[in-house]
C-alpha cells in the first residue's frame, strides 16, 4: 500500500519536507514581524516631524510597501534554504530544527556585530545594561575566528552525526562564498598610453591637520609617499564646507555666487543646466570620465558635471524611505552586510553607518579596467565617505586608536543623537579625545584605500602614466576653540574650510613641496588641464597650480568663502554672534514631485542667501562678515587669532571688504549702511 505525504526518503531515515520548510519560514517570518514591533519608527536623527510623517504616507504608500514586500520576501528565502538544508541533514524533531535556524540567524548577527558595530549601536549599545555590554563583549573581547568556528564546528559535528558531511561541506562552502570579499583582478594594457591618466581619490571632511605627512603624530604612509614625491597645500581653501557647493565650485572653477549652487538643497531647475566642467573639457578630448562613491556623492546623480559613469546612490524622499525600511531589520542585516546583500539593497550604500569603502574601491577598479578596454586615458573621481560624521568605520578600523576601556556614547561613532552638533552642545572631557580616535580610525581608512588603489594602477601598469590628486570637498571642526563639531556652519577656524590637496606626477618630481599660503578650490581644475596639457578655458576663474608645484614665487591667492545653512533656529557654537533668522530644517525644506527631492522652499531661499556669513582669506590674515537684521558684525583673524578692532586700521578692514565686492562686482554691493549686499536679493539695486 503506498503512502502519500510530504517526505524524502534517505535510507532508513524519513524526514518530514513540509514540518521543516514551513518552520524554518515562519522562524524568518517571526525575526520580520519582531523587527516591526521593536524598531520602527520614522525619526530623522531623533527627531519626529508629524507632517512629514503624513506627507510620506500620503505620497509614498507604494514605496513602503513594495520595499517591505521586497524585504519580506528575503526573509522567507533565507528561511526556506535553511529549511532545505535542515532536510538534508535529516533534522527531524521541531526544537532541533527551530536550533539550526537559531544556528543561522544568530551567528549572522553577532558577525555583523563585529563588522559593523555602529549599525547595531542604538539596538544594543545605546539601551545600557546588559545590552550594551553584550555588544561591547563582541567587539572588544570576541575575535572573528572563534565566531567562524563555533558555526563551522557546529556544522561539521552534524555533518558527521547525521552522516552527511559532503552536505556539510557544501554549506560551509556556500557561507564562505557569501561573505568573501572577491578583489576586482588588474587588467595590464595592451599599449602604451601617451596620454596620462588622472585618478582623484577623495573623501568627505579630511582635514590636513590630519595628515602624518603635515606633522600629524598618528601616520598616514599612503598619502606621505605620495605627497613625498608631489606638492602637497596646507591651506587650500573651500569656498563652502559642503559637499554639493564644494564639488561644483571644484569642477566648474567658479564660485557659489556664480555658478547658483548656494546650499544643499537646490530645486531641479537649478541644477538642470549645462555646465562647462574640466570633466565635460575632458570627455571633449577623448577620456574616459566617471565618479564613484557611497552616500557622501549622492550628490552625484542630481547634477550632470559630464560623468560618463556615475556610480553613487541618489538623494531622494523615495530612497530614504528604503533606507530607513531596511536598517530596521538588524537580524536580516547579519545575512546583508555581504557583497551579495549590497547588490540585492543597493539602498544600503546611501545609509549613513553602513560606511563601507570596499564597494567604492573596487568599482575604482573596475572604472579603470573599463578605460584600459577602450584603450582611453581616464578621468576618475573616487569620493568616499570616510571622514564625514558620524565618523563610523568597520573592522578592525574601528577599535584602532579607540581605547578599550572606553565605553561612552561615541564608542563606536558619533553618537545618533546628531542634532546636538548644531545645537552648541559641548563634548566632555573624556568624548572629545574619543572624537579624535574615531576621525583617525577613518582617516587610516582612507590611507588604506589610497594604497590599494594605487597598488592597483601598479598591476595594471599605468601607475607611470597616471597623475594621483589625493584631496577632500572641506575640513571638519572637532570640538577645537569652542569650534564645535561637523562643518559648513561658521568660517572661524583652520578647519572646517581646509581641504587637503596634493598632487603626484610621474613626469615630473615635485619634491614634496609644502606650500602655505593660501589657494583655492577653483585652482584645482585648472591645474589638472594645465598637468594635460589642455587649454583652459575663459570661464575658469582659478589658476593653475602647476608653476607653484615647480617653485616658481608664490604670495598665494586671496580665497573667498561663504556658510551654508544652519539647521537650527540658532547659530551653532557662536554665542552671541549675529545673524538673520530662518526657521528650522524640517521648515525650510519641502519635497519636489514627482522626483521625491528634498528642496528649500522658494519663500526662504533669499533669506538662506541673505544670512550666510561670508570671509576673505590671504594667508595668514581673515575677514569674516556676519549680517543681522539691522546691522552687521565684522571680525579680523591674524593666524586664526581674532585681533581687536583697535588694534588694525579701518583701511585694511575696507580692502578685504572691498576685495570681496570687487571678485563679484556684478552680484555685490556695499550700501550706504555698510552692508554686503547681492543684487539678485536686491533687485530694486542699480546695477
Amino acid at each position: 500500500m503506498h503512502r502519500k505525504i510530504n517526505i524524502v526518503d534517505y535510507g532508513c531515515n524519513k524526514q518530514p519536507v513540509f514540518q521543516n520548510t514551513l518552520l524554518s519560514i515562519l522562524f524568518s517570518f517571526v525575526l520580520f514581524v519582531l523587527s516591526f514591533v521593536l524598531y520602527l519608527n520614522f525619526a530623522y536623527m531623533g527627531a519626529r516631524n508629524k507632517a512629514a510623517e503624513d506627507f510620506v504616507f500620503g505620497h509614498f504608500k507604494a514605496v513602503l510597501v513594495g520595499s517591505n514586500l521586497k524585504i519580506l520576501g528575503v526573509y522567507l528565502v533565507i528561511g526556506l534554504v535553511i529549511g532545505i538544508f535542515s532536510v538534508q541533514f535529516r533534522i527531524q524533531k521541531k526544537w532541533a530544527v527551530l536550533s539550526f535556524n537559531f544556528l543561522f540567524w544568530f551567528t549572522a548577527w553577532i558577525r555583523a556585530i563585529k563588522l559593523y558595530p555602529q549599525l547595531f549601536a542604538e539596538q544594543l549599545f545605546r539601551k545600557g545594561g546588559v545590552l550594551k555590554y553584550f555588544q561591547v563583549a563582541i567587539t572588544d573581547f570576541i575575535p572573528f575566528w572563534l565566531i567562524y568556528s563555533v558555526f563551522i564546528g557546529v556544522i561539521l559535528v552534524i555533518s558527521f552525526r547525521k552522516k552527511r558531511v559532503w552536505v556539510g561541506l557544501v554549506l560551509v562552502l556556500i557561507c564562505f562564498l557569501m561573505v568573501f570579499k572577491f578583489d576586482e583582478r588588474p587588467l595590464k594594457i595592451s599599449e602604451v598610453q601617451t596620454r596620462p591618466n588622472v585618478l582623484i581619490i577623495a573623501t568627505d571632511s579630511l582635514r590636513p591637520q590630519s595628515i602624518s605627512y603635515n606633522g600629524y603624530p598618528r601616520k598616514t604612509p599612503h598619502i606621505d609617499r605620495l605627497f613625498s614625491q608631489g606638492a602637497n597645500f596646507l591651506n587650500a581653501k573651500a569656498s563652502m564646507a559642503r559637499t554639493l557647493q564644494a564639488w561644483t565650485t571644484i569642477l566648474t572653477s567658479t564660485y557659489p555666487p556664480e555658478h547658483g549652487i548656494r546650499h544643499m538643497f537646490p530645486v531641479t531647475k537649478v541644477l538642470d543646466k549645462k555646465w562647462n566642467t574640466a570633466v565635460s573639457i575632458l570627455n571633449k578630448n577623448g577620456y574616459y570620465t566617471a565618479v564613484i562613491s557611497d552616500f557622501a556623492g549622492d550628490i552625484f546623480p542630481s547634477i550632470d558635471f559630464g560623468f560618463q559613469d556615475i556610480v553613487s546612490p541618489s538623494l531622494s524622499v523615495q530612497s530614504v524611505l528604503k533606507q530607513r525600511s531596511l536598517e530596521i531589520h538588524y537580524f536580516l542585516m547579519g545575512f546583508l552586510l555581504n557583497p551579495l546583500g549590497w547588490d540585492i539593497f543597493p539602498e544600503m550604500w546611501g545609509m549613513t553607518l553602513n560606511k563601507e569603502p570596499w564597494h567604492v574601491v573596487q568599482s575604482t577598479k573596475k572604472a579603470i579596467k573599463k578605460a584600459i578596454k577602450q584603450n582611453k586615458p581616464f578621468f576618475l573621481v573616487y569620493f568616499s565617505s570616510n571622514n564625514h560624521f558620524p565618523y563610523s568605520t568597520t573592522y578592525p578600523y574601528y577599535r584602532l586608536y579607540t581605547p578599550r576601556g572606553y565605553n561612552g556614547k561615541h564608542k563606536y561613532g558619533l553618537s545618533n543623537d546628531v542634532l546636538e552638533s548644531f545645537l552648541e552642545k559641548g563634548a566632555s572631557d573624556e568624548d572629545v579625545p574619543q572624537l579624535y580616535n574615531l576621525y583617525d580610525n577613518a582617516t587610516k581608512l582612507f590611507d588604506d584605500n589610497v594604497g590599494e588603489l594605487a597598488a592597483f594602477l601598479k598591476r595594471c601598469s599605468v601607475d607611470k602614466n597616471t597623475i594621483v590628486i589625493i584631496m577632500s570637498d572641506h575640513g571638519e571642526n572637532l570640538h577645537e576653540n569652542g569650534y564645535g563639531l561637523a562643518h559648513g556652519d561658521h568660517l572661524s577656524g583652520p578647519y572646517s574650510n581646509n581641504m587637503v590637496l596634493g598632487f603626484y606626477s610621474p613626469f615630473e618630481n615635485f619634491k614634496g613641496l609644502r606650500v602655505e599660503n593660501t589657494v583655492r578650490d577653483i585652482d584645482i581644475a585648472p591645474t589638472v588641464l594645465d598637468l594635460l596639457k589642455v587649454s583652459i578655458p575663459s570661464s575658469f576663474r582659478g589658476h593653475s597650480l602647476v608653476p607653484v608645484m615647480q617653485g616658481q614665487p608664490f604670495q598665494g591667492y586671496p580665497a573667498y568663502m561663504e556658510s551654508g545653512i544652519w539647521y537650527s533656529p540658532r547659530t551653532p557654537y557662536i554665542k552671541n554672534r549675529i545673524r538673520i533668522p530662518y526657521p528650522t530644517f524640517t521648515d525650510l525644506m519641502e519635497v519636489e514631485m514627482p522626483g521625491g527631492r528634498i528642496v528649500l522652499k522658494a519663500k526662504y531661499e533669499n533669506t538662506v542667501i541673505a544670512a550666510k556669513y561670508k570671509a576673505l582669506q590671504l594667508n595668514e590674515k581673515k575677514y569674516i562678515y556676519m549680517p543681522g537684521e539691522h546691522e552687521y558684525r565684522e571680525e579680523f583673524y591674524v593666524n586664526e587669532k581674532r585681533i581687536d578692532k583697535r588694534d588694525i586700521t579701518d583701511i585694511e578692514f575696507l580692502f578685504f571688504k572691498e576685495k570681496i565686492v570687487e571678485m563679484f562686482k556684478d552680484k555685490f554691493y556695499i550700501d550706504e549702511k555698510g552692508f554686503i549686499r547681492e543684487y539678485i536679493l536686491d533687485k530694486s539695486s542699480p546695477k
